[in-house]
C-alpha cells in the first residue's frame, strides 16, 4: 500500500470515532486527499457504512452527492438485510425457548439491542445464539425440524465438532452456522473460549427485537465478547472495524455504569482477556473515542494495539504466523489430523469456500508462511508473538 492509502485507512477509522473537537481536521485532512471515495469504499469493506451514513448526516459532513446517494441506498438496502436477518435469529430463539433450551444472542445482535435505537445503524449479516453444551444435538434437531439447514455439509455432525476441537483457527470457539429457508443465517455456538455458558445464561437480559422477546447478553460480557471475537480474527482491521466501533460504543455505555465496567475488568481478568481488552482501549483512544484511562498499561497490550495500527498502515498479517511457537496450535492440528486427515481437510475447504479464502496445499501454506517469517522485523515479531500468547489463553 502507499502512503496516502495508509492515511487515508487511518482517517476513515478516525472519521467514524473521533469526538467532534477532532471530526473538522479529520474531514478537511480526508477533502484535501480527494478520500471520499476511497473512505466511502473502506466502510463498504469493512461493513460500517451506516455508522458512515448516520454520522454524514448528523455532522452535515462534504461528502460528495453521489456517494452520499450510494450510502444512503446501501444503508437502505442493508437495513433489509439486517431485519431479515433478525427475524431469523428472533425464530430461532422462540423456537428453543418455547422448548426450555436456554438461548441468548449476543455480538451484533446484542449491539442493536443495548447500543443502537434501531436496526439502522447496525449491519447484522447472521445472529449468533449461544446455547448449553448438552443442548446441541436437541437444538440442531428443532431447528432443522423448523426448516433450518447446515450450511456445512460435509461429513457428520459428529466430524464436524470434531473438526471444530482440533482446529487452532477455531481459538476456542465451537459453532455451526444454519440458514433458513430465505436464506438467514445464523450461528449456534456451544463454547466460546473459556467463557462458562450457563454463567452468561444466567446473567443474561430480556428484550423485544421485532414483537419477539429474546435473550441477549449482558454488557460486561457484551463488550468482552467483541473483544474475544476480535483477537479470534487476528486483529485484522478489515475483519474486525464492527468490533472496534462496537468496543466504542460498549466503554461509552458503560463509563455511566462502573459496576459493570468493574465486572469486564474482573471477568477479562478471569478469562485471559485483560491484555487484549486493554489493547482494544488503546485502539479507540487513539483513534479519537473514549475508552477508560486505566486500560493499556502493559507491554502485551500495547503490542497488541500496535499490531492493529501495522496492519491498518500495511495491510493484514498472514495469519498463519499467530500459530508460530504455539505447542496448542500444533497439538490441535496433529491430533485432528490423526483422526481422519482427509474428513478434517475437507470441512476446513468447506469453511474456506464459506468464507470465500482459497484453499491451499500445506506446501503452498508452507512457503508463504516461510516469505512471512523472512520479512518480519524484531518489532513485528514481538507483536505476533503477543497475539499468539493472547489466542493460546482463549483453550487454557
Amino acid at each position: 500500500m502507499n502512503g496516502t492509502a495508509n492515511s487515508i485507512r487511518l482517517l476513515a477509522m478516525r472519521l467514524l470515532l473521533c469526538g467532534p473537537g477532532e471530526l473538522p481536521a479529520v474531514v478537511d485532512a480526508i477533502t484535501a486527499r480527494d478520500g471520499w471515495p476511497a473512505v466511502t469504499g473502506l466502510a463498504e469493506r469493512w461493513k460500517v457504512f451506516p455508522a458512515l451514513s448516520a454520522r454524514a448526516v448528523v455532522d452535515r459532513m462534504p461528502i460528495p452527492q453521489d456517494l452520499a446517494s450510494r450510502l444512503a441506498r446501501n444503508t437502505a438496502v442493508q437495513f433489509f438485510r439486517t431485519t431479515v436477518s433478525m427475524r431469523a435469529g428472533c425464530d430461532a430463539l422462540r423456537v428453543l425457548s418455547e422448548a426450555g433450551i436456554p438461548a441468548l444472542a449476543f455480538k451484533g445482535a446484542a449491539v442493536i439491542a443495548h447500543l443502537h435505537t434501531g436496526m439502522r445503524d447496525r449491519m447484522v449479516r447472521d445472529v449468533d445464539i449461544l446455547i448449553r453444551p448438552d443442548d446441541l444435538t436437541a437444538s440442531l434437531r428443532l431447528l432443522e425440524a423448523k426448516g433450518f439447514r447446515r450450511c456445512i455439509g460435509e461429513g457428520s455432525i459428529e466430524d464436524y465438532i470434531s473438526f471444530v476441537e482440533h482446529s487452532p483457527g477455531s481459538a476456542g470457539n465451537h459453532a455451526i452456522s444454519l440458514v433458513n429457508p430465505q436464506d438467514a443465517a445464523v450461528d449456534l455456538h456451544w463454547k466460546l473460549g473459556r467463557f462458562d455458558p450457563t454463567r452468561l445464561l444466567e446473567s443474561a437480559g430480556s428484550v423485544e427485537v421485532l414483537g419477539t422477546p429474546i435473550r441477549v447478553v449482558r454488557p460486561a460480557f457484551g463488550l468482552l465478547l467483541t473483544v474475544h471475537h476480535a483477537l479470534r480474527n487476528d486483529l485484522v482491521p478489515d475483519e474486525i472495524a464492527r468490533d472496534v466501533l462496537d468496543c466504542a460504543g460498549w466503554f461509552r455505555l458503560m463509563a455511566g455504569r462502573p459496576a459493570e465496567m468493574e465486572c469486564a475488568r474482573e471477568e477479562a481478568a478471569r478469562l485471559g482477556l485483560a491484555e487484549v481488552l486493554g489493547a482494544m482501549a488503546v485502539i479507540v483512544r487513539r483513534l479519537g473515542g473514549q475508552a477508560p484511562d486505566f486500560m493499556g498499561m502493559e507491554s502485551a497490550t500495547t503490542a497488541l494495539a500496535d499490531l492493529y495500527f501495522h496492519q491498518l498502515e500495511e495491510g493484514p498479517i498472514n495469519t498463519d504466523l499467530a500459530y508460530l511457537g504455539s505447542g496448542r496450535a500444533g497439538r490441535q492440528i496433529l491430533k485432528g489430523a490423526w483422526m481422519g486427515w482427509r474428513r478434517y481437510q475437507g470441512i476446513m475447504r468447506a469453511l474456506e469456500s464459506r468464507q470465500g479464502e482459497a484453499s491451499l496445499s500445506l506446501t503452498q501454506r508452507g512457503l508463504r508462511l516461510v516469505r512471512s517469517v523472512v520479512r518480519l522485523s524484531p518489532r513485528h515479531w514481538h507483536q505476533i508473538r503477543a497475539l499468539t500468547r493472547a489466542k493460546d489463553r482463549l483453550s487454557e
